[in-house]
């Protein structure tokens, strides 16, 4: 799969100039990873604009809150079989699944239906389960994603972990205007043994910049006094692994 995208084509990457916040707590996200290779990528770009007047479409006629299309300029799998990311989001699962669209099919529907036949090799269901939001108004032009496996005995505490530990140490970093926000998600479909992952953490970030600023020992030690780190990241590790980390840039929205 071709990982290199041509300079003239980035400067359409990164023309968006707002978004909204991310997911809440108690959401749901449809998230479709598409497979573009070089020959297929003009025709793919020039599809996004009526794409997105499709989803736009969608978002004013259901309950469904907002769509994003994310490249993926790096990932640490080197077995990624995926460099485009569609993220749908709704309050609840029924809204997410619903393609009603006015029970009229249009121009836009037959562009929506085009690009994920030709394109998409997987879909997923998440739930937001916990969500950090900084003050700042600066557009979350990044995600950083890591998909991480929970040994499934210990899960109530790998949540303690991410709301209790992992929470406050992304409110100091948005705060700071080290980061724009944090979300916790499980993954609801697919399940069983075969699936690699079953949480989903997003950092969200403004700029190149802010994801250097990660948090440091100095930072748990100010957010946590009384923790001792090296005992944390050993229970860490015992009950669950980052499995792949990826870098999503958004390239187009609606809302």
């Amino acid at each position: 799969m071709t990982r290199i995208i041509p300079a003239v084509l980035l400067i359409f990457f990164l023309i968006s100039s707002s978004l909204y916040a991310q997911s809440v707590s108690g959401d749901y996200l449809n998230v479709t990873y598409f497979n573009v290779d070089r020959e297929s990528l003009p025709g793919f770009l020039e599809d996004v604009e009526e794409w997105k007047e499709s989803n736009q479409q969608l978002l004013d006629d259901s309950d469904r809150t907002a769509w994003r299309l994310y490249r993926v300029p790096y990932s640490s799998n080197e077995s990624i079989w995926y460099n485009f990311v569609a993220v749908e989001i709704a309050p609840n699962l029924n809204a997410l699944q619903s393609s009603e669209r006015n029970n009229v099919i249009t121009l836009q529907d037959e562009i929506d239906q085009k690009v994920k036949s030709s394109f998409a090799v997987h879909s997923e269901i998440w739930k937001t389960e916990e969500d950090v939001f900084g003050e700042s108004s600066s557009p979350s032009r990044y995600v950083n994603t890591n998909f991480m496996y929970a040994v499934p005995e210990t899960i109530d505490e790998y949540l303690e972990l991410e709301n209790d530990i992992a929470a406050p140490l992304h409110q100091h970093q948005t705060e700071r205007d080290r980061m724009d926000g944090w979300n916790l998600n499980r993954l609801v479909f697919p399940t069983g043994t075969t699936v690699a992952y079953n949480f989903i953490t997003a950092d969200h970030y403004s700029n190149l910049e802010q994801i250097n600023m990660g948090i440091t020992r100095r930072i748990i030690t100010r957010v946590h006094p009384e923790m001792d780190v090296d005992e944390f990241e050993d229970f860490a590790d015992s009950i669950r692994e980052r499995v792949w980390s990826d870098l999503w840039e958004l390239i187009e929205f609606a809302e």
